[in-house]
């Protein structure tokens, strides 16, 4: 055999190699691009249908017994998931989570009208607490900050908020913003640090 027989099958199955290489780089690339598909699409489908932060349409004509307690705010307030206008009392989202539950617990409050609940809630900290007692399952759900003004929908209506159904147990306050006015969903976000039996 000559010696350019055995250099062009030398370059041949260097070809062969290679092509082979990027053959399956590319198999694994398209994995890889499949298995992120997917998991967006399931992350897509843990989220809540969208909410109009300051505007919620889907008023529910169910009952929850329970309280929200910000001891900072003066805040004793019942939860209602059948209206917004209300005195003395805020609003669970019903795409929200429950309390305690894992994933968004969404409420929503005055700060102007209906007892101004939130009157005052830029003066929350990190660290603060949010108890939600509930008396159906006779719990006792205490949420701290962990941030308050770092969250301003201005988009809110182009771009609603959606609630995580799974992960931490998350508290999410809203209100509008500035006080008084719809330009803007202000979010206040808690996670919850315990839980006890009432």
């Amino acid at each position: 055999m000559s010696r350019n027989n055995v250099l062009a099958i030398i370059i041949i199955l260097a070809c062969a190699t290679l092509a082979g290489s990027i053959a399956m780089a590319g198999y694994v690339q398209m994995e890889n691009v499949t298995k992120a598909q997917k998991s967006v699409k399931d992350y897509q489908e843990k989220m809540s249908n969208p909410v109009d932060a300051l505007d919620p349409t889907d008023l529910k004509k169910t009952y929850i017994n329970a309280k929200l307690i910000i001891p900072k705010l003066g805040v004793n307030a019942s939860i209602r998931s059948d209206t917004v206008n209300a005195y003395n009392a805020v609003y669970h989202y019903p795409e929200s989570v429950m309390p305690g539950k894992p994933g968004e617990c969404g409420i929503l409050g005055h700060r102007t009208t209906y007892s101004g609940l939130f009157a005052n809630i830029a003066s929350l900290q990190p660290g603060d607490k949010a108890i939600i007692q509930d008396f159906t399952q006779r719990k006792k759900y205490v949420y701290e900050v962990t941030s308050n003004g770092n969250d301003i929908r201005w988009d809110y209506k182009t771009n609603p908020i959606r609630f995580s159904q799974e992960g931490q147990a998350r508290l999410l306050i809203v209100t509008c913003y500035p006080p008084g006015k719809k330009q803007a969903a202000w979010i206040t976000h808690f996670k919850l640090v315990s839980t006890n039996n009432l």
